[in-house]
Formats: structure tokens, sequence, C-alpha cells
């Protein structure tokens, strides 16, 4: 069973910016807000979460929430969530539609596997599309009771289980899997031990940990040994059999209540630095913004691309780092893009070949065939609509390589349902001799339906 995913034919017409100059707040982060609606299901107490993300995607969460018993109220510019009341959770009458959120449909496979209901899981046809089997085969190993297509994707059918211990070592980075493992021992009160390779965003852990859970972290220290070209020298050396981080939650753990104060969303900053990076004589400050190192990939390729950005007001709030982002024009360098940054960029990398195509000489992005499992086929889309707009690029199975241009043709863009996809884009028309045209334009209000406004109000024209 699933779901139809329906957008009005919209069209969005971008023209060449002179310049961009501002101060914006952005709407809250995404994971974040996901994860603070579905704790509060766990909570002993009711959760006030302000700043929630106004995104299609949590709207999904929060629907999701009420359908399990979860009560929510608006007050101002907070939603107070209440866990429900009595004896719990209680299986929905319906199937539980996840729209076109990944987040909600993974983490909540977990979670009810720990709550030992029963549940159905659907989405529409882009969410119905993507692999699901990563999270169903740990899940199986904690004993839950989960079912899912022969093609390994939704619907995700979950019925009543005796959840036991894990100690499980992601195959691959996904900051879904471990979470979703979390949830279910969390739900469950059982053991769980996470191992990681490669860290991913951890704003499960710290969000546990905020509300007084009994979760614990362990990172590898790296062994300081001679270089074996030259001893003179040392070097950090982590053993390939080691675990960079490992995350312990503790058996018959508790969440309080209390409140979430949502930082602004980074993967949406992507696309205003970008802009501000590509247009000439452009500054641009962006206010409250998460910056978890575990999200900070893209700032950091940019600043070795010659990026001139700025961190200001640091400080934490609500278990997360915070701060205002100062982005001024700079003139970008071209560089290969691969290996163990990508998971933390996975996101940002539509909007970093966008840029790559602005910047003189060849930009290799590869290891990203993920992104041929999002919402749409993100290589194959990016590499098309680069194409339209005269951009010499080629197509790999696991990413790209862009040859940059002095300026880049407007063209029709296809969002192909993904707003990523048209975003990126609509940062790309700002750079383009001519008019861009983004088709189904639309599809932003997954991710942050007030993007077209905000980044036409900070236009000089």
């Amino acid at each position: 069973m699933k779901c139809k995913r329906v957008f009005l034919m919209s069209e969005t017409i971008i023209k060449k910016a002179n310049k961009l100059q501002g101060a914006i707040s952005l709407p809250g982060d995404k994971s974040i807000s996901h994860r603070a609606a579905l704790l509060s299901l766990l909570c002993e107490n009711p959760l006030t979460v302000t700043n929630y993300s106004d995104a299609a995607d949590c709207q999904n969460t929060l629907n999701a929430v009420k359908s399990l018993g979860g009560q929510i109220h608006n007050e101002g510019d907070s939603l107070i969530i209440s866990p429900p009341p009595d004896e719990g959770m209680k299986s929905p009458f319906e199937p539980i539609n996840c729209g076109n959120s990944g987040t909600t449909m993974r983490l909540l496979a977990g979670l009810l596997s720990g709550a030992s209901i029963s549940a159905t899981l659907i989405g529409d046809d882009s969410l119905s599309s993507r692999p699901m089997g990563r999270i169903a085969e740990p899940l199986r190993l904690m004993n839950a009771e989960i079912e899912i297509s022969e093609d390994n994707t939704a619907p995700i059918r979950i019925s009543p289980g005796t959840i036991i211990p894990i100690d499980y070592t992601l195959p691959v980075a996904s900051a879904q899997v471990k979470s979703a493992l979390i949830l279910a021992g969390l739900a469950s009160k059982t053991d769980v031990i996470i191992r990681e390779r490669s860290l991913t965003r951890d704003h499960t852990e710290r969000m546990i940990s905020y509300l007084d859970g009994d979760l614990r972290i362990e990172d590898v220290k790296m062994n300081i040994v001679p270089d074996p070209v030259d001893p003179r020298k040392k070097k950090k050396v982590l053993s390939t059999d080691a675990y960079k981080r490992s995350i312990f939650l503790g058996k018959n753990s508790r969440i309080s209540g209390g409140e979430i104060n949502v930082p602004g969303d980074i993967s949406t900053a992507a696309f205003f630095i970008a802009a501000a990076l590509l247009v000439k004589d452009s500054h641009l400050i962006i206010k409250d913004i998460g910056v978890n190192n575990t999200r900070m990939g893209l700032v950091k390729i940019l600043k070795q691309m010659g990026a001139r950005i700025n961190i200001k007001n640091r400080r934490e709030i609500s278990g997360e780092p915070i701060g205002d982002i100062e982005v001024f024009y700079s003139k970008l360098k071209p560089r290969k893009i691969s290996g163990n940054i990508i998971p933390g960029l996975i996101d940002e990398i539509p909007i970093l070949a966008v840029m790559a195509a602005n910047i003189e000489g060849t930009t290799i992005i590869r290891d990203a065939e993920e992104l041929r499992h999002k919402e749409s086929d993100r290589i194959k889309a990016v590499c098309n609509n680069l194409a339209a707009m005269g951009v010499k690029v080629g197509e790999f199975p696991d990413g790209m390589a862009i040859e940059g241009t002095d300026e880049l043709e407007g063209a029709e863009i296809d969002s192909f349902g993904d707003h990523r996809i048209a975003m990126a884009f609509a940062v790309a028309g700002i750079t383009a001799h001519g008019q861009t045209v983004i088709n189904n334009s639309d599809v932003v209000s997954i991710s942050c339906p007030k993007f077209f406004t905000l980044l036409d109000g900070l236009r000089i024209k």
C-alpha cells in the first residue's frame, strides 16, 4: 500500500542576481524536529518544542505522533507535546502515512518495534521506492517482528515482539539506522550498543542525554606512531578494527520532559551559503543555525576551496551547538570530494555540484552512490539539469565530474519532485544568464516552504 504524492504543477521563475545582502533566520532543523516529536512519545512528562520545523516532512512526524496517542498543543512559537496518557502508546487503527519522509518512517520503525504494538507504515511513491532493508535487518537481530516488501521497500508492518539486547556495528554510515536501534532499545528498556567507524549526525544521542536518558559515548583515541617513511616524524593512526565511536544505551533508561529549542536548519542554510559565495559582492549572515560538527561537512569542504565563512556567537542550547554563520562572496577552487567526508554532506551534494559548475576547473565527486536512493536519483537529476544549463558534466555510478563555466545558461529545470534539486537549481538560476524556470517548485515545501520568499528577500536587483 502506498500513497501518491500530489503537488500542483507549479513553476517559479528565477533571474540573475547582482548582489545578495542581509541577515536571515531559518526554520528549525528538520532532523532535530523529527527526533523531538518522536521522543516525546517516550517522555515521562510533556515536551515543549520551540522553533519546530514547518517542513511537510516534520508535519508528517507530528501526525504520526497524534495517531499513536500523543497530544499536541500550540503555544506561540512552541509546541507542547504530551506523551500518550494512561497505558501509553496503542496500536493505531489505520496505517501511519509518513508521506515523503524517510526519517519519519525509519525512526518510527525502530520506536514502534520497541513499543511492542502493531502498526503499518506507508508513504508516497518516492518513499515507497526507497530501501528499508537496512532498517529491518538490524531490528530483526533485536528480535523485532517487522515485515517489508519483497523489494525491501515500504510498506513496513510491525507486530508486537520481545526485544533483546544488541551490540551492532554499522556496516555503512547511517544516522537513521543508528537512531532506529537506539529508539527500539529506549522504547523496550533494553541495552543497545552501536559502534561507528565513520561518525554520523548525533542528534538522537544528544537529545536523549539532554533529557536525562542513560546514554554514554566513548570515542577511540588515535595512536601516535612513527611515520614508516620518516621515523623522525609522528603521525596519528587508527587501526582498521577500531571503532571511532561506541554508543551505549542502558536498559531501563527513562527520559524526562522539558524544553527543546530547535536551531535553524544547516541543510537549508547550505543553499543560502552557496548563493552568497557565488554572487559577487554578497554578504550574508544566517542567525541561530545548528553548527553540530557532524553536520558541518559542507562548510569544511568550502573553506578548503577558499570560501570566506565565519561562525560567530557560538553557544549551546538544548544540548546542540549553534551559532551565526557569516558568508562573503569568494572565488573558489575546484577539488576532488570523496571518501569519509561524503556521509557528512550527502544532503548538500546537489548544491555543492551547482557551486562546482560556477568554479573554473573540474570538480570530481565520488563515493556518493547513496544519492541514487534519495527522494529522486539525485546524481541523474543533477547531471541532467546541469547539462541543460550548458555545463559539461560526466555521470559516474557513484558521483559526477563537473567542468565549471564562466556563466551558466538559464534553462527549464526539472525538480524530479525533489526539494533539494529544486532549491539547488534556484541558486543556479541566480548565477545564470537569462531566465531559469523551476518546474514543480512547490516541492520545496517538503523542507522549507518559505525558501523562495527568503531567497528573493536577499536580492539587490
